[in-house]
């Protein structure tokens, strides 16, 4: 993502979007279910503020009462790790993770009011602290990105639901207590 789209997705309405969007391909409708306290102009104008930025696409269109309906997708892999290192690249990341969490985090939470089950079987709320070198710490997250790539790649089927896992991993602590 280039630094100037950091400034597009680090939107609390626009990271709202993205999120719905990189779940599945949605239209301006179906975002405004999904968001219901965002005005349907204000969905209009980040949508086409997000498309000029090439965050999101359009991914397909259809005629409803000759009408074209457009439905978009969230773009994935957007950083480059070389944007982190320019001028501001780092604050700019840090705001990113801190509000793409905190957006994953409304959306449980949302989750677990409309269930009315706070024990609920569907969802997993962890903080696993252990000690390990780089090298286990690598190749456990290289394990867990390899089952949930072959999980992503499982197509829909009768009995299987979508599932969201938002995986953050550092090291306890701040780089100046190593």
């Amino acid at each position: 993502m280039p630094l100037k789209n950091f400034a597009v997705i680090n939107h609390p309405v626009r990271m709202r979007i993205f999120q719905a969007l990189h779940a599945g391909e949605l239209s301006i409708n179906q975002l405004s279910k999904r968001l219901p306290d965002v005005p349907k102009p204000s969905l209009y104008r980040h949508i086409h503020q997000m498309l000029e930025a090439g965050v999101i696409v359009v991914t397909r269109t259809r005629l409803v009462n000759g009408i074209e309906e457009r439905f978009f997708s969230a773009v994935n892999e957007l950083i480059d790790p070389a944007d982190i290192s320019q001028p501001e690249g780092l604050e700019q990341f840090a705001d990113h993770v801190q509000l793409y969490g905190n957006s994953v985090a409304q959306e449980l939470m949302r989750y677990i009011l409309s269930s009315g089950d706070p024990c609920d079987k569907n969802i997993a709320v962890r903080d696993h602290v252990f000690y390990a070198s780089e090298q286990e710490f690598v190749q456990a997250r290289e394990t867990i990105y390899q089952l949930l790539k072959e999980l992503e790649a499982a197509p829909p089927a009768p009995g299987r639901r979508k599932y969201r896992m938002f995986i953050m991993a550092h090291p306890a602590g701040s780089a100046e207590e190593e």
